[in-house]
């Protein structure tokens, strides 16, 4: 990001909320790799805002929906149940998955035509796969009571993007998705997008990528966020006891206008829901970095934390 031009890291448009019980943080955020993020935050949403230059390290630090007790000086945290590491984060974020059954995985391909992956399984699995067309995964039409989804290695090309969509309504009791998008490299004019709503104990984890938006992202029609245009986007997603996170990823909107991270028809958050950007480095061209627009609802105990991220 240019260091002459004021850019806002972090915009929450200033609609209807909800917060009962559940928080909004903003930590260790930097700028060009100086402390100084500008958030855009409005007050009702009472959000916390904590520097570097605290007295523990971020890395101490309690993440609150899942801390039960802090010693005095804040620097030493209790978790509760679904807390994980030093400092009670809603998810352990997990290193790239070991891929060693062959017979459940596509390999090491590339893809010119449309994939509707995982219908009627319970397994979507591509590795190290080559895209020229859309991937569209959708949980809702998958079996099992578990449904796992996992692309690594794989890249996105000639304007290709990845939508992974959740349940449209209330999935039946026990149903739950694991995603893991990991090492995912897009550069060409396609995007991720991340839709609907995910049941109590899903896990949607998208690490170590790159997503750089070289041109305007040509969204399905149902999923266009209003003609505006972003390397991630999340629309309409319901997080229900469920955890989504986004952690060690470059993202880059290299056009004019452009949003890094766009959050579409707000974002509502349950029973110790989470929504957690950790660790990002996020690029754009006098746009924004990360815009949530529709407000956001959480309750329960649930989070919505952006840390440790360089804009």
């Amino acid at each position: 990001m240019s260091s002459t031009v004021s850019q806002t890291m972090l915009q929450i448009s200033k609609r209807p909320h909800d917060l009962t019980n559940g928080v909004i943080v903003a930590a260790c955020n930097t700028v060009n790799g100086v402390e100084g993020a500008n958030y855009s935050i409005p007050s009702v949403y009472n959000a916390t805002i904590l520097t570097c230059s605290d007295p523990c390290a971020l890395a101490t630090s309690c993440f609150p929906a899942y801390t039960t007790t802090a010693s005095s000086d804040g620097c030493a945290c209790a978790c509760a149940e679904g807390g994980h590491g030093d400092a009670c984060l809603p998810v352990s974020v997990p290193e790239p998955p070991s891929t060693d059954d062959a017979d459940l995985c596509l390999r090491d391909v590339r893809v010119g035509v449309e994939v509707n992956a995982g219908l009627g399984t319970s397994v979507a699995c591509y590795v190290g796969v080559t895209f020229a067309a859309d991937v569209v995964v959708d949980v809702e039409s998958m079996s099992g009571s578990v449904r796992n989804v996992t692309l690594a290695n794989c890249t996105f090309l000639d304007g290709a993007s990845l939508y992974v969509f959740g349940w449209r309504s209330d999935p039946p009791a026990g149903q739950r998705a694991d995603v893991l998008i990991s090492r995912l490299e897009s550069r060409s004019g396609g995007g991720v997008v991340v839709a609907n709503g995910f049941p109590p104990g899903s896990r949607i984890t998208v690490v170590d990528s790159v997503l750089i938006a070289e041109a305007r992202v040509a969204y399905r029609d149902a999923y266009d966020p209003g003609g505006a245009s972003a390397c991630l986007v999340l629309r309409n997603v319901n997080l229900t006891g469920s955890v989504l996170t986004i952690a060690r990823t470059h993202v880059a909107a290299v056009f004019r206008g452009a949003v890094g991270v766009l959050v579409v028809g707000g974002v509502a958050l349950q029973s110790w829901g989470a929504l957690y950007m950790d660790g990002l480095s996020v690029q754009t061209a006098l746009g924004l970095c990360v815009s949530v627009e529709g407000g956001v609802a959480a309750s329960g105990g649930s989070v919505v934390a952006f840390v440790d991220s360089d804009f």
